[in-house]
């Protein structure tokens, strides 16, 4: 793998959800949510990073540790550090800024931007920083809740995504040991975009391999079946998923792979006064 493309498994955190949209969706009633403010902690940790469905043919864990401020606005505000389970790779960190609202009960959006640093030895291209810009329109259509994210990567050259997930929540009404709640969601993504990444990856390519880079097209899709067990503030999650990329270019050697993420989370509350 080309050392430049370790960057991007970061970003693989932050596809798809801002991040806590559903760890908020598990505290009390709605009324108590939008009369806080909130700050979230949480750590994870991913055995096989991936990017837009590829690992490049490496088998990474990735753990990260996140720190969100949520405010009653729907403004929030994130910071990131990420580290691979290779004593050789230094940390990465990220920086956030976001907007969450919700347009009506079925219908939700989400705009942010977030900055990457990565350590000048994981990239041979030289390139040691990305930004992302992603905005993201859900849709609660009672089977599924659908939503489309719509990303571009500030780079040069940029890329464009489209990724597409569509899922059912389910939530068991009998709490386990009278304390703590177990649910779980199996959901489908797809991933569409452009390809430009290969190329701050350092790989050689040749003029039709350089002008391929530039077509948006299927890259990839996963089915994944997220467990959540929730408790007060506390929540742990265990995300068993399998991934599937397609149209991968003969340079590329990633293949079929099963992922597991751990992931535990935290919730302060921060009243407003009154």
């Amino acid at each position: 793998m080309k050392n430049g493309l370790l960057l991007f498994f970061i970003l693989h955190v932050f596809l798809i959800s801002p991040g806590f949209t559903q760890e908020l969706d598990s505290l009390k009633d709605s009324s108590s949510v939008e009369s806080n403010n909130y700050l979230i902690a949480s750590t994870g940790f991913i055995n096989r990073a991936n990017f837009m469905s590829r690992d490049f043919g490496q088998k990474l864990p990735l753990s990260s540790t996140e720190l969100l401020f949520w405010h009653n606005s729907g403004i929030y505000l994130t910071a990131l550090a990420s580290k691979f389970m290779d004593p050789n790779l230094s940390w990465q960190n990220g920086l956030g800024l976001g907007y969450s609202v919700s347009i009506s009960p079925r219908v939700d959006a989400d705009v942010s931007y977030h900055h990457f640093f990565g350590a000048s030895n994981l990239n041979s291209s030289g390139k040691d920083q990305i930004g992302m810009l992603q905005g993201t329109w859900g849709l609660d259509w009672g089977i599924l809740y659908s939503s489309t994210q719509a990303i571009y990567l500030v780079n040069d050259p940029g890329d464009f995504f489209l990724v597409s997930r569509h899922s059912r929540y389910f939530e068991f009404d009998r709490r386990i040991g009278g304390v703590a709640t177990f649910s779980f969601e199996p959901q489908g993504t797809f991933y569409l975009g452009t390809s430009n990444y290969y190329r701050i990856g350092g790989y050689e390519l040749s003029q039709k391999e350089y002008v391929a880079t530039r077509n948006f097209l299927l890259q990839g899709m996963d089915v994944s079946i997220p467990l959540s067990l929730s408790s007060g503030s506390f929540e742990f999650q265990l995300e068993p998923k399998w991934v599937i990329p397609v149209q991968v270019p003969q340079y590329d050697v990633s293949s079929s792979n099963f992922q597991l993420a751990l992931k535990a989370i935290y919730t302060f509350a921060i009243r407003k006064k009154p």
